[in-house]
């Protein structure tokens, strides 16, 4: 019997289980796609059925069921009407439908769409910024537009919520945290999540929206294309890009958090 997917929704949401975003990604990229160009609903499962079967496998589906029966364990006492569900839910992980996969598959594409419409609505933003801004500002405006490359960072789920939590434990302390702590709580989050290759990465995902947004933001991408000119930093605590990378992925991290605890 198909589980109902609002229960299936709240079981997900009580267990915090997604896919990475990071790995994710290439496989859901069709589903994305089909969602953005407003395909027919026959587009739209063909394109879900294709990432199930490019991204559930033997490990995932083991990584899934261990969630689902640690947390039976405890609902059997604290939550009992979620029992049904579970169970429900973990006879689906070896299905032909398997509606759990097919839940996390939508649920990624939902998170990666929201991406896609955050990063063009931050160059929109940056364009109109810059219509009336003196050249002597252009490069700080241009600056947090860094953060639309955070996915291309490739920043593993569990690594980020870390090394976020900790940032935003260390610039909440007190009323009013000095700038002095929030510097200190910056430069410990952009040195703990860098490597060279992620900022490799980073650039590169910003000069590809450079040219993709050439034509309907021109100012924003040739500020941004004057920034990525730059010589690269040794330190990434001096990396200016990587920096408003990693702060920009704490907002939006926190910002989810707090949507998310809301719908609960």
């Amino acid at each position: 019997m198909p589980i109902d997917d609002d229960a299936l929704g709240e079981l997900l949401d009580a267990l915090d289980i997604g896919l990475e975003l990071n790995s994710a990604g290439p496989a859901v990229e069709s589903l994305l796609d089909a969602l953005i160009g407003a395909a027919p609903p026959a587009v739209l499962r063909l394109a879900a059925v294709e990432a199930v079967e490019a991204l559930w496998d033997a490990d995932l589906e083991q990584e899934v069921r261990a969630e689902l029966e640690d947390f039976r364990g405890h609902a059997v006492e604290e939550n009992a009407r979620l029992v049904p569900t579970i169970d429900s839910a973990l006879a689906e992980l070896g299905g032909p439908q398997n509606q759990v996969a097919h839940a996390l598959v939508w649920r990624a594409a939902t998170k990666l769409l929201r991406r896609a419409g955050r990063n063009r609505e931050r160059m929109a933003e940056l364009e109109q910024a810059l219509e009336d801004a003196p050249h002597a500002r252009r490069r700080r405006l241009t600056l947090p537009i860094a953060a639309a490359a955070s996915l291309a960072a490739d920043i593993g789920d569990e690594e980020a919520a870390k090394a976020v939590a900790e940032y935003a434990f260390s610039v909440s302390v007190g009323r009013r945290p000095s700038r002095k702590q929030r510097d200190r709580a910056t430069a410990r989050l952009a040195s703990s999540l860098a490597t060279d290759e992620r900022r490799r990465a980073m650039r590169a995902a910003l000069a590809e929206l450079v040219e993709l947004s050439a034509e309907e933001f021109p100012l924003a991408s040739l500020a941004l294309r004057e920034l990525l000119a730059e010589p690269v930093p040794d330190d990434p605590v001096k990396d200016e890009l990587w920096v408003n990378l990693v702060v920009g992925l704490a907002q939006e991290q926190l910002e989810d958090a707090l949507v998310e605890g809301m719908v609960r």
